[in-house]
Formats: C-alpha cells, structure tokens, sequence
C-alpha cells in the first residue's frame, strides 16, 4: 500500500509547475502613494500573477493600462490580505501545466480598486496599479515537466528589483495612479475588445 501512495504523489507532482508568491511577514508590503505620502492597501484588492508577451515594450507602456492588459497572461490571481495581524500582504500558491508559461519571466500586476474588489473589464474602478518583476534566477515560470524540486519556485516582494509602474523601496512596494483618464479611456475605446478578451481568460 505504502508503493501505492508513493507513486500516487509523484504523479501529482510531474506534469505540473507550481509558484508559491508572497509579500509575508518580514517582506516587503503593499502600498499606495508615494515614498512621502502612502497608505496600506486594503485587503480585498487583487494580485495577479503572469508574463508579458515576449518583445512588448513593458516600460514603453507601463502608463497605458489597456495596453498593458493586451499583452498579460495572468496565471492565478489572489487578494491583499493581513497577515499574523499585518495588513497589505498575500500569500498564494499558482499551479500549471500550460507550456506556454515555460521559462517566462515573472510578473506581478497589482491593484488598487475604489471598491477594494476586482478590477472591472473597462478599469473604471481601478485607482493604482503595480507592474513588478525581478531579475533574480527564482523569477523564471518553472518547466512543467520537470520532476519535483525542478518544476518549483518560490517568489517574494522582497527579491523585487524591476518595477514598471510602481516603485520600492527596502520595505514597500508601492502602487501608482492610473494616468489622466482623458488618455486612457481613448487608448481603451480603441483596444476594448482585446482587454476584455484578456480579462476572459481567466474564465477558462
């Protein structure tokens, strides 16, 4: 029985790769402003996970958000939350066995809603946002196929060195206003069906 359950857990853990990410205790936060006036965001906002497609200009567009989203493919997502009584932090864990996430570089998109909710397909209710990645070796999506510790890794706020929209410094990870919504709802009429068919993804 006991060849039975091992060959089970194998089985669970080939195929597949698995992320861990986290802002946790001792790591650093999430907050919106600037270095001189910032707030904690609230729990309830969102934390994406996922890779930009390869050539886009990430820092080209990192204040078009519609753009942005053109060119995302979220993995998972989970929400701001407190955490051994510290807010503006997560803690989750994404799993695939997309190839197409293989050797990716690592991106964290996150926001900051008016209702502290997920962001509406038309960003309307989205107040900040934060483009972040890093250049740390961890920050690669794992091959799916390898075998268990080679299909894992594990992120954190604190190895962030890359922000696109947003910035850091030892303690924080701070998020930015959306841009002056004259030109961004412009940009938006235009690439509408893209967002939102970007957005639909996570449905599948």
């Amino acid at each position: 029985m006991a060849l039975v359950v091992i060959g089970t857990a194998s089985q669970t853990c080939f195929g597949q790769s698995t992320i861990n990410y986290t802002a946790g205790v001792a790591q650093r936060d999430v907050v919106s402003g600037t270095l001189a006036s910032s707030a904690i965001v609230p729990n309830g906002n969102e934390v994406q996970i996922g890779y930009f497609n390869s050539g886009f200009d990430l820092s080209g567009n990192a204040g078009n958000i519609f753009s942005l989203m053109s060119a995302w493919h979220e993995l998972a997502f989970t929400n701001i939350a407190t955490l051994v009584g510290e807010p503006g932090r997560f803690a989750a864990t994404a799993v695939t066995s997309d190839p197409n996430f293989d050797g990716k570089t690592i991106s964290l998109f996150l926001f900051k809603t008016a209702n502290n909710g997920t962001p509406l397909a038309d960003f309307s209710n989205v107040d900040a946002y934060g483009i972040f990645s890093s250049s740390a070796t961890e920050w690669k999506f794992p091959d799916h196929t390898l075998m268990y510790p080679g299909n894992t890794t594990d992120i954190n706020s604190s190895q962030v060195d890359q922000a696109f929209h947003g910035t850091y410094d030892p303690s924080h990870l701070y998020l930015s206003p959306v841009p002056e919504p004259g030109t961004c709802v412009l940009l938006g009429m235009a690439g509408a069906g893209l967002v939102i068919a970007g957005l639909r993804r996570r449905s599948k």
